[in-house]
């Protein structure tokens, strides 16, 4: 269990972090320079807070009030760094070993020979890491990080070297070991595909602070605030104005046209955008164009202006026809390619779009930057 409440002033750069995480994976996603690393080496030891308390396991290994700083070595934290950092004259035996100097040589012995194979680095004790793939040198870091069996496992981006077919491997071998392990573990990672894919949840980073941090379906499909939207992937944001609020959904006056969304904590008058993932924008087949919307749905007609293929999917860019939605904005569409294949999307521009209730996230609308009015739609 960790617990952690902390803040820390850099030149030009301010950490404020709370965050408590129990067994299991917890992604510490963002974009470069939000403080996700900065975080670990507090939490490590290797960079003091200037306030706050840290706990690990239940014991506090850092707390300012009290004047408690423990070094590294005592706060039962393993460390995996994104370059590995293993000791490039130590064999793989010696670098797994390294953190157990106190402990009797046959217990020492014991240990680390249960981590070898628990990595699958049996055969290999011998060799030394410029010997290894990179693969191999992961699983060595990962050995020598569990081998003192920590409280908190700290991993800072431990596949960003690896190319993506050793890393796909890596990700579930990760997994096995940790469901096997009673460790809290963090992973610090700017791919969101890895985060979703290896955690429990989510901590999303942006400047120094947690934005939103829960369950990973929560946080992906429910972002907080527009920057986590972003982050998680929601490419479009329609504005609007709540026109009633039920049970069953929530209506909102679009840029011309009635949206509906899932019943949410909204007023009537409020401004809200009205978030949509990517590939969650339906293109309506040109055989069933007539029979019109189903319940809690709405269509567009309009044009798509942009291809961009990336081999198993295709990003659209469609624009609303005509002078009905002048302040619709562009919307992406993602489509597999073989649906794309399947439509006929290459030899046709004009398509309907269909928006469902189901696949709409209603924000309050940010005052800054909302453009669009009652007065811009009527």
């Amino acid at each position: 269990m960790l617990r952690c409440d902390i803040s820390k002033q850099l030149p030009g750069f301010r950490l404020e972090v709370r965050l408590e995480a129990g067994r299991g994976v917890q992604a510490l996603f963002g974009p470069s320079g939000s403080g996700k690393s900065l975080t670990l080496q507090c939490l490590a030891g290797l960079v003091r807070p200037d306030t706050g308390l840290i706990e690990v396991g239940g014991r506090p290994v850092f707390a300012a009030d009290r004047g408690v700083d423990l070094p590294p070595q005592r706060r039962q934290v393993g460390y995996v760094f994104q370059n590995y950092a293993l000791f490039p004259h130590l064999t793989v035996k010696e670098n797994v070993a390294y953190g157990l100097h106190r402990l009797p040589r046959p217990q020492r012995e014991a240990r680390v020979a249960e981590a070898l194979a628990a990595m699958r680095l049996a055969g290999l004790q011998n060799r030394r890491p410029a010997e290894l793939s990179g693969g191999q040198q992961q699983r060595v870091a990962l050995a020598r990080a569990l081998v003192t069996r920590p409280k908190l496992l700290l991993l800072d981006e431990p596949f960003a070297a690896l190319d993506s077919i050793i890393r796909g491997r890596l990700h579930r071998e990760l997994l096995e070991l940790l469901d096997e392990a009673p460790v809290t573990t963090l992973l610090v990672t700017h791919s969101l595909d890895e985060a979703y894919a290896l955690s429990r949840e989510i901590a999303v980073f942006e400047a120094g602070r947690v934005l939103q941090h829960g369950p990973r379906d929560e946080v992906f499909y429910h972002p907080s605030c527009k920057s986590v939207a972003r982050f998680m992937g929601m490419k479009n944001f329609i504005p609007g104005l709540v026109a009633a609020v039920t049970e069953q959904y929530t209506r909102v006056d679009g840029p011309g046209f009635t949206l509906w969304g899932p019943p949410a904590a909204c007023r009537p008058g409020q401004a809200v955008e009205c978030c949509i993932r990517p590939e969650h924008v339906l293109l309506v087949r040109k055989d069933r164009a007539g029979e019109g919307p189903g319940p809690l749905e709405a269509r567009l007609d309009g044009v798509i202006v942009q291809e961009v293929t990336y081999g198993g999917y295709v990003q659209l860019l469609w624009r609303a026809a005509g002078p009905a939605h002048p302040d619709m904005p562009d919307l992406h569409v993602t489509l597999p390619t073989h649906v794309y294949r399947r439509l006929g999307v290459a030899g046709q521009a004009r398509w309907s779009v269909a928006l469902k209730a189901d696949f709409i996230h209603l924000l309050p609308a940010e005052p800054d930057r909302t453009e669009w009015t009652r007065a811009g739609a009527d």
